[in-house]
């Protein structure tokens, strides 16, 4: 019998692989209805992401997901933040305006 896994994990799962690889740790893991935006970062260490950012591309999911740990790093989006936008997501400008026509990060 398969073994059903949720979005929610799925989500969670994509956040340990890049938290893994940017060396990153979120204090804590969320996944709740947004309207408005795909995630959220806040100072605290807790990572917000949409629930139906499950449904979007894997590329598109990996750009939010990188981008809300960044922030772990780097609180705005300043030069350094675009930096490691760019070194670890290469292509992360085209995800970044397809994302102004999804909703905001």
């Amino acid at each position: 019998m398969a073994k059903l896994v949720s979005d929610q994990d799925v989500l969670k799962d994509r956040v340990e692989r890049w938290a893994a690889k940017l060396k990153i740790k979120p204090g804590r893991v969320r996944v709740q209805r947004m309207t408005r935006k795909w995630g959220s970062c806040s100072t605290a260490g807790t990572i917000t992401l949409a629930t139906d950012l499950s449904n979007e591309p894997d590329d598109f999911q990996d750009f939010v997901v990188a981008h809300e740990l960044l922030h772990l790093r780097v609180p705005n989006h300043g030069r350094l933040f675009k930096a490691l936008m760019t070194a670890h997501v290469p292509g992360w400008r085209l995800l970044d305006v397809s994302r102004k026509n999804r909703r905001s990060l």
